[in-house]
């Protein structure tokens, strides 16, 4: 079978599971935007975002996963946990700076998931593209949960590995099972903390933006250029808001501003 890292990019598959993502939210009735790079190139910097609306940010780190046929155990005592055959691995280190920052902006109120495809060939990819369901064969994981998984077997921060199949995900060394996300339901659990929170994307952008964060971090902005970023915006909420998604693009994920235009 063809390895499906030589086939499809991070940013083919990020650009499928982003347009699906803009669809899955608008079905329940939000106002989804994307951060793209490209706003940084414009005279000004600007959103077309209801900033007074409520809402939240949401966070996607695309992941391709490695297709496998056997589990292999780091020691002779682990465990082998209960996986269809083929299955799909990445791996992730939660004591680097993609994953803390991914952490980082979760603890700051911010819907961050790691997504990765059951996928295993170019065709499969197309198929589903097509279909609109890309979404559907993926795998949605919060790093909250990754780092739960490995703290309930008394393991320490490091690198780890995320195994799935269609159904079941776990975290490893030892397994330790990961919850399993819908799109649906993953897009009705965003609807609904935006709507009963009662927080603005106002709000939430602010937080982001002044969390507490590594500065010496890949991907963290020097001084200068939020600086730069700043002079640039239309107003200072929508350079927070440029600073956030380009933190996140950095590190090789999309962020999409939502709102509920009804609120």
């Amino acid at each position: 079978m063809i390895n499906l890292q030589e086939r499809l990019s991070e940013y083919s598959y990020g650009f499928g599971v982003t347009r699906e993502t803009l669809a899955l939210m608008n079905s329940v009735g939000l106002s989804p935007t994307p951060f793209l790079p490209n706003l940084l190139h414009e005279k000004e910097i600007g959103f077309d975002v209801g900033f007074k609306d409520k809402g939240r940010v949401v966070i996607l780190q695309f992941k391709l996963g490695h297709l496998l046929e056997r589990f292999k155990r780091a020691s002779p005592s682990q465990s082998i946990p209960d996986l269809d055959r083929p299955f799909w691995r990445f791996n992730v280190d939660t004591s680097v700076h993609q994953f803390l920052r991914l952490a980082e902006f979760e603890a700051a109120g911010a819907e961050a998931y790691y997504v990765a495809p059951k996928l295993s060939t170019w065709k499969q990819f197309e198929r589903a593209f097509q279909a609109d369901k890309i979404m559907h064969r993926s795998v949605l994981i919060k790093p909250s949960e990754i780092a739960a998984g490995i703290a309930a077997h008394g393991h320490s921060a490091g690198p780890h590995r995320i195994v799935y199949d269609q159904t079941r995900q776990y975290v490893c060394s030892e397994p330790s099972v990961l919850p399993h996300h819908r799109p649906e339901e993953f897009a009705a659990d965003v609807a609904t903390k935006v709507r009963e929170s009662g927080i603005h994307l106002e709000y939430s952008i602010k937080v982001l933006y002044e969390r507490a964060r590594d500065r010496n971090a890949a991907g963290t902005l020097a001084d200068s250029r939020a600086r730069q970023i700043f002079g640039r915006a239309r107003d200072r909420l929508s350079g927070m808001a440029a600073i956030i998604g380009l933190e996140a693009w950095s590190q090789g994920a999309q962020v999409l501003f939502i709102t509920d235009p009804k609120s």
